[in-house]
């Protein structure tokens, strides 16, 4: 694992971007929080949604399973009784 600071990064980010295809990459900053950069392939995708998303998406896929959905026809039907102003462009 290699740290570098964040001036040091922003001055050389190409050469930090190829050490980090091979190592983990941490960011210090000074007066702040530090952060490690490791490339996208190798994170969990988990950790790319927040808790909140993933509990919204816990709550519909519950709500797929049953049966509480509506087909697109009658969204789109409420939304232009909601929003007419969005449909007459």
């Amino acid at each position: 694992m290699k740290t570098v600071s964040v001036t040091e990064f922003r001055g050389n980010i190409k050469k930090y971007l190829d050490i980090a295809e091979s190592e983990k990459l941490v960011i210090h900053r000074s007066k702040g929080r530090s952060f490690v950069v490791i490339p996208l392939e190798e994170e969990d995708d988990e950790c790319l949604l927040s808790d909140k998303q993933k509990i919204a998406i816990d709550e519909a896929l519950e709500d797929v399973a049953n049966d509480k959905v509506h087909s697109h026809q009658d969204v789109m039907e409420e939304t232009k009784k909601r929003f007419p102003h969005l449909f007459n462009r």
